[in-house]
């Protein structure tokens, strides 16, 4: 239902291709949870051990669990005054964008609770290329987008010509205008995919698998970690356990928002 260009009357199809936004993250989580699981990085270090630029004040004391689980008290950058204004529509490397960010003071101790940080995936991406010595896109693509043949997933970028890619909308009351413009560099690690519903069900089928990772690692993407929201967090997916008359249902889920685009995958 719906159109993916209204300018064109141009209707939603299954192989439509959707900007993620926040969807991007548990991506992103596998990918560095591979890495631990490799022998290639450690989820208990401080970041510090991979990016040995970051200000050591801060980042000998925040862990890649941390950015993991957003307990690491870097404050959100999509949240910051002016974002949309000053920063949204420029691209950036990531070790410049993360120079934007990294010497701000932390808003509470490291892994004493939960809030939402885009910076924390941000980082994941940047340690992901430190690591694999590869792009954040090129190994997302060796380890998840080829081996899954996700073929219509991706690193979203605004000057690629994309077949069957959805213009992005957005509704103030009752009118409808076309999204305003930002630079893909910027959600980056956090929220820069594209991807079909299609694509995202050979995703959500490979998770019940050993395709990716060992059944141990794979049970650590899902682990209520810390509180959150209506339930917990795990690496890049949030958890609740509800009750539907007598049975005990277990939902693993995630949203995102990024200019004209909302998305939502539940796993029940």
């Amino acid at each position: 239902f719906g159109q993916a260009n209204m300018e064109w009357d141009i209707p939603n199809q299954p192989d439509t291709k959707f900007r993620l936004g926040s969807i991007s993250k548990q991506f992103t989580a596998l990918l560095i949870v591979k890495l631990a699981e490799e022998g290639k990085l450690k989820l208990d270090v401080p970041i510090t051990t991979y990016l040995p630029d970051y200000p050591k004040e801060n980042g000998n004391k925040i862990t890649l669990h941390h950015l993991l689980t957003h307990t690491s008290g870097i404050p959100n950058y999509t949240s910051t005054p002016n974002f949309l204004k000053d920063k949204s529509r420029n691209p950036y490397s990531p070790e410049e964008f993360v120079k934007t960010f990294d010497k701000l003071p932390l808003e509470f101790t490291p892994g004493e609770k939960f809030q939402y940080s885009n910076s924390g995936y941000f980082l994941l991406g940047y340690i992901i290329e430190k690591v694999s010595g590869k792009t954040y896109e090129q190994y997302l693509q060796k380890t998840i987008l080829t081996p899954l043949k996700m073929v219509n997933t991706g690193y979203d970028h605004f000057e690629v010509v994309l077949k069957n890619r959805a213009a992005g909308y957005e509704k103030n009351g009752k009118n409808i205008s076309n999204a305003s413009f930002i630079d893909m560099s910027i959600p980056y690690a956090a929220g820069s995919l594209y991807s079909t519903v299609e694509d995202l069900y050979l995703w959500d089928q490979a998770l019940y698998t050993t395709k990716l990772l060992s059944e141990k690692s794979m049970e650590s993407l899902f682990k209520p970690y810390i509180k959150a929201w209506n339930g917990f967090y795990g690496y890049g997916w949030a958890t609740e356990d509800v009750a539907i008359g007598d049975k005990k249902l277990k939902i693993i889920e995630h949203g995102g928002g990024i200019n004209g685009f909302n998305t939502i995958i539940s796993r029940i």
